[in-house]
């Protein structure tokens, strides 16, 4: 067994080390989730510009999350949950609760259980709001599935030189944002789970030698199951708008977790992100749960028990992955569904449009010139982020988390980015084309460029 374990170990850093293609005023917004799986709401209050307040040691980070704003300040890894009630309807949405990961009990046929009540409108929706609710308190889906929040904070992280990063409540965008935890009991979209996720919990999370507040959150599944998704959406829709879909890959036992804030950000901004609950999304057997989400996100927009039902633009879909999750995401970039990619800290395609991101501290040694001739030299349009100001907290290759430790700082990029290449918006355009681009001007935060083809 001891032996497994080492070669279990051996193969993690290499998907780690390998990855890269050489080539105080948030509001976390909920809305009635179906009744179903455990819910995480979070929310969004407007689209105006990013705002960033960074505090000095120990204090408290704000930002808000708007379409085309700069990046910067402090960190917070998850995302804020919702279920429970929805609206003035009072019920409980407990009610409809279905078992999902070991139990096997069925839930719909799409594995997201039909809302017994009807949202409200979108502004009743949107002003059903909490004040905030604190991610790291939360260690049950149960407990996610409770709660309705305006703003997410999550933990302080503590640096080398005795001060702390955080704690950060993130803002997100007009429309909130929910996830979905453990979607997909019960359907024939229920993936095989690897047998290299033993591994991650604690030793491969312990590759990076994060600080412990930053490994307990990965080390809390809260009840996640490998072989299911966690869907992050809108928390409120409009009537007749219809979403487009970004599937999303993890990275080496990069548990959900870790992603959570990042992705209901988007998501709050009116995209539905399917991410498979796997972190080895290359790996055989689960080298497909990537465009297996995008099969299940077909069901779900045909199934009427689906809050999902008819609302997903499926000729809109993008992908994008985390580290071994980018890898996924430049295989699964032949996908004739899939128009473009953000991959982070791990190259470049050659297939669709995307948007590459690394940074100081990042595995593999890339550099800002570097990177910039690997989008040159691609045959479709690109641009590429170099990050800069990673956090010091005595691990190793920090910059390969700024997602994860640092969302306030990189969920504009992604935002704008998905509006760019999913909603053809002339104003997230601006943020990476033109003379005086938006994310053009920034150097402090990071170094920006892109290649001819992006237009």
């Amino acid at each position: 067994m001891k032996r497994s374990y080492a070669i279990l170990l051996v193969a993690a850093g290499l998907l780690f080390g390998s990855c890269r293609n050489g080539d105080e005023d948030d509001t976390t917004q909920e809305y009635g989730i179906n009744s179903g799986q455990s819910g995480t709401i979070i929310a969004a209050d407007n689209d105006q510009g990013g705002q960033t307040t960074i505090p000095s040691s120990g204090g408290t980070s704000s930002v808000q999350a708007g379409t085309s704003g700069g990046a910067g300040g402090k960190s917070g890894i998850d995302a804020g949950v919702k279920g429970g009630d929805t609206g003035e309807s009072g019920k409980d949405a407990s009610e409809n609760d279905a078992e999902v990961g070991e139990s096997g009990a069925e839930a719909s046929d799409s594995g997201i259980d039909a809302e017994e009540i009807e949202p409200t409108d979108f502004e009743s929706c949107y002003a059903s709001l909490e004040s905030e609710c604190d991610f790291a308190e939360l260690d049950t889906a149960d407990e996610i599935s409770q709660l309705a929040c305006s703003a997410i904070k999550f933990i302080s992280i503590p640096l080398v030189d005795g001060s702390s990063y955080g704690p950060v409540t993130i803002q997100s965008g007009p429309y909130g944002g929910a996830a979905i935890w453990n979607a997909g009991a019960g359907t024939e979209f229920v993936n095989p789970v690897n047998i290299a996720e033993v591994v991650c919990i604690p030793i491969g999370i312990m590759t990076f030698a994060q600080p412990d507040p930053v490994n307990q959150q990965l080390y809390n599944l809260r009840d996640m199951d490998w072989s299911l998704y966690t869907i992050y959406r809108p928390a409120c829709f409009k009537e007749g708008e219809k979403y487009p879909v970004i599937t999303w890959a993890n990275g080496t036992c990069g548990e959900q977790a870790g992603y959570a804030a990042l992705l209901a950000v988007v998501a709050s901004h009116g995209f539905v992100v399917i991410s498979s609950n796997s972190t080895w999304t290359a790996t055989p057997p689960t080298n497909i749960v990537q465009t297996r989400a995008l099969d299940y996100a077909e069901a779900l927009n045909e199934d009427p028990d689906s809050i999902l039902y008819q609302r997903l633009d499926l000729d809109k879909i993008g992908a994008m992955g985390h580290s071994q999750g980018a890898g996924a995401t430049r295989a699964a970039a032949i996908d004739p569904r899939i128009d473009a990619l953000i991959l982070w800290n791990a190259g470049t395609s050659n297939d669709k449009p995307f948007l590459d991101v690394s940074g100081d501290g990042d595995i593999g040694g890339n550099t800002p010139a570097s990177m910039a001739a690997a989008v040159n030299a691609s045959t479709q349009p690109g641009a590429w982020v170099y990050t800069h100001r990673t956090l010091n907290t005595g691990g190793v290759n920090t910059g390969h988390l700024v997602l994860m430790e640092q969302p306030d700082r990189v969920w504009s990029l992604a935002v704008n980015w998905w509006k760019y290449m999913l909603k053809d918006d002339p104003e997230a355009k601006k943020m990476f084309v033109g003379d005086d681009c938006g994310f053009c001007n920034m150097a402090d935060e990071f170094e920006y460029g892109h290649n001819s083809l992006l237009q």
